[in-house]
């Protein structure tokens, strides 16, 4: 597999218009040089047979290191205690005897991490809005006919500012990790420790790092509760990530993003290449055993893949590694 440089690339395919400077999206001109490039992406996808299309997306506007900042070497070691057995890991999903074929849990809009490595904070963000979404008594998530996806609700949209810039550990657009212990009243009080997340028009997402500003009395929605599906640093069973999403609605989980990935338009996405690590922060919301693939939920907007989802094959780009659960 080739990859080819992410920093100038908006991917334009053969059937395309192409761009003017003026035509593209983002800050940075199409660059004509790079056509052939392309174009040779689009043929390695379709002499491969794989079952996905790639096309112009938002993401490609980006240097990979701006858009996948998840790390997680990063991860602090008190975590452990929130894999199953650990004294912070409090509910473990009763496993049904059978579950169906096809599931969309309960999720909240999707967003735009912009020209920051910020996935780990908006991952974080989505499975605590997707948890009080679900206390709230929203509807599930639906795939309709045509492919599209209707989300279960777009409040409360709460902050990714806050994670962002707030957090503890000191990261930032160069990386991080989910962020779930910030967030727990349990916890609160410490510097970098709160009640909860607060409104996303408290602390207005701006793409940076930023001195931490959350304003006066404001309102929290806190993390009551939090777990990996199975171990931190490894992929669990699909069952087992299954069953977290049935009982939560969705889980924070890893990938590796690649060109590919970042060019993905449809289709059931699906790579030949065994990553040995991950480098992006997403969350599974769903499935299809008929498709034998996951519904993936993105934080590069709803212009990136269908609606800023995609559908990826259990296995591919290691997804799913470190999964977990979150209870507002």
């Amino acid at each position: 597999m080739k990859n080819f440089p992410l920093s100038l690339l908006v991917l334009a395919l053969a059937a395309s218009p192409i761009l003017s400077a003026t035509d593209a999206p983002g800050p940075r001109p199409f660059a004509a040089e790079l056509t052939q490039k392309v174009q040779q992406l689009r043929n390695e996808v379709q002499a491969q047979g794989w079952p996905f299309q790639v096309g112009l997306t938002p993401a490609l506007q980006y240097d990979r290191e701006r858009l996948c900042g998840t790390r997680a070497e990063l991860m602090p070691a008190e975590y452990r205690a929130h894999e199953p057995g650990g004294f912070e890991n409090y509910e473990v999903p009763q496993a049904l005897a059978t579950l169906p074929k096809t599931f969309v849990g309960v999720f909240s809009s999707v967003k735009d991490q912009g020209q920051c490595g910020s996935c780990w904070a908006f991952s974080t963000i989505g499975s605590l809005e997707g948890a009080a979404l679900k206390k709230a008594g929203a509807p599930n998530g639906r795939v309709n006919g045509d492919g599209s996806i209707t989300v279960s609700g777009s409040l409360p949209s709460l902050s990714e500012e806050q994670v962002l810039s707030c957090n503890p550990w000191g990261w930032a657009c160069n990386g991080g990790y989910f962020a779930f212990d910030m967030l727990m009243p349990s916890k609160a009080g410490p510097k970098g420790y709160y009640k909860g997340a607060v409104p996303a028009a408290a602390f207005p997402y701006v793409a940076d790092a930023v001195a931490c500003n959350i304003g006066r009395n404001p309102s929290f929605t806190p993390v009551s509760k939090w777990g990996y599906v199975g171990d931190s640093g490894s992929v669990p069973s699909v069952a087992a990530i299954k069953q977290a999403i049935y009982t939560y609605g969705g889980v924070s989980a890893c990938v590796y993003a690649d060109d590919y990935f970042a060019a993905y338009t449809g289709g059931v996405f699906t790579d030949s290449v065994s990553y040995s690590t991950i480098n992006h922060a997403i969350l599974l919301v769903g499935w299809d055993d008929a498709k034998g693939a996951w519904l993936l939920k993105n934080s590069w907007g709803p212009s990136w893949g269908v609606d800023g989802f995609m559908w990826i094959k259990y296995g591919t780009c290691n997804v799913g590694l470190g999964a977990c659960w979150v209870t507002e």
